[in-house]
């Protein structure tokens, strides 16, 4: 009995190992954004026109973010074409670093104009969610700092 029982006990231990470490794996940026946006929603009890909005709004980042990444490979070539050769040319160095500056001030600003008018859509009770959330947040962040 005490041989069955501790099949049993090491067959547990297995199964919890396994579900504990499957849920230990990265998540893709676009599950990332959905979970925000469900967090978001399930906060403020958003209506269904704000939650369209907020949908809208991801998916526009997600957009955005996508050509980010096949951009930034090509910049990461650049360095390495400039790493190879003879003589770093320093000013074709500083126009890639612009341009992929001015593609996040582009991100940048897109998602502070689609914040700003989602804001105007909140209540004011959705408001005073949002802060009560942000300074829940700032208590759980910054308690080691001080």
């Amino acid at each position: 009995m005490a041989k069955k029982g501790l099949y049993i006990l090491l067959i547990g231990i297995l199964v919890s190992g396994v579900l504990l470490l499957s849920g230990c794996r990265r998540h893709s940026h676009g599950h990332k954004a959905e979970f925000i946006v469900d967090y978001i929603s399930e906060t403020l009890d958003l209506n269904d026109s704000q939650q369209a909005q907020l949908n809208q709004i991801k998916d526009e980042v997600m957009t955005k973010a996508r050509q980010m990444r096949t951009d930034k490979e090509s910049m990461r070539e650049e360095f390495v074409a400039q790493l190879r050769s003879e003589e770093i040319d320093e000013v074709r160095v500083k126009a890639v670093i612009a341009e992929h500056r001015a593609q996040m001030d582009e991100v940048v600003d897109l998602i502070v104009g689609r914040l700003s008018e989602f804001h105007q859509t909140l209540t004011p009770e959705q408001k005073e969610k949002l802060i009560a959330k942000i300074e829940t947040f700032k208590k759980w962040h910054h308690r080691d700092m001080e």
